[in-house]
């Protein structure tokens, strides 16, 4: 049997391929804007629209809201740090080039990500045992 976070999943998908036909065939995403909005929309919802709609829904299913809702916001710092290394280019906020704050953004949020998941792995288990 199908889980619901597959079905889920593959709709997301398929939405994300129909976004990319359409813009693909009205002519959108030539312009460098337009094309980096268009990736981040697109990987957004690749990675993150099943874990975002089952997360509003409050379904647990495989992964429990509070990991989803977890994932879903560090993606989301994850995509606005690779915007940020994108058109950082040469600009710099006080001194520091903004490419440097990105990758730095990018480095802390996986980590504390990672961090997070595992202490609530940890805890989640040794309530189990218990």
């Amino acid at each position: 049997m199908v889980s619901r976070d597959t079905i889920v999943q593959i709709v997301v998908v398929i939405v994300a391929i129909a976004l990319l036909v359409v813009t693909a065939s009205v002519g959108v995403a030539t312009d460098g804007v337009q094309s980096t909005a268009l990736f981040v929309l697109f990987y957004g919802l690749v990675l993150g629209g099943a874990h975002l709609y089952l997360a509003i829904r409050g379904e647990d299913g495989i992964v429990p809201v509070e990991s989803r809702w977890r994932y879903v916001t560090a993606l989301a710092v994850v995509l606005i740090a690779v915007v940020m290394i994108s058109y950082g280019g040469d600009r710099t906020v006080a001194g520091v080039p903004l490419e440097s704050v990105g990758l730095a953004l990018l480095v802390v949020t996986v980590l504390a990500y990672l961090l997070v998941e595992s202490v609530a792995g940890y805890r989640s288990s040794r309530r189990e045992e218990s």
